[in-house]
């Protein structure tokens, strides 16, 4: 019985220690699985994105999952962007956006939105426009 307490102890050791171990390394984990640039805590929906000619007109609707944020502009790759007035978007507040996007050829039938807020960074969303009316 002896044995048996020794053996039964060891084990308790052997799991407190990996227990231990797991739970110091547990905040670093979030460190390590978030490596390089991200953009703001913002949800993006592509409301509409409507082709005429060689510009995309754009709805979005913007929701703060964060600290406050402005939203400065938007392009996509061979694209310029044009928003009004830069946007201002709260925690948990929705917004709604009007954007256009003005191509140089015709736009592709799928492309990549950047919304750049400052120094919070860009959030990307893709694009598929409804359609084309030419």
């Amino acid at each position: 019985m002896c044995i048996r307490r020794r053996d039964m102890s060891h084990h308790s050791r052997f799991l407190l220690s990996a227990f231990a171990v797991v739970w110091m390394c547990i905040p670093a984990l979030p460190a390590m699985a978030h490596d390089g640039p991200h953009g703001p805590d913002i949800l993006i929906e592509v409301e509409r994105a409507t082709v005429s000619d060689m510009q995309v007109d754009l709805r979005l609707t913007l929701t703060g999952l964060g600290g406050p944020l402005v939203l400065r502009g938007v392009h996509a790759s061979g694209a310029s962007g044009h928003l009004r007035t830069p946007v201002s978007i709260s925690f948990a507040e929705d917004v709604g956006v009007d954007a256009v996007l003005s191509f140089a050829s015709d736009p592709p039938e799928v492309f990549t939105l950047m919304l750049d807020f400052g120094t919070a960074g860009i959030s990307e969303i893709t694009v598929i426009p409804d359609n084309k009316l030419h």
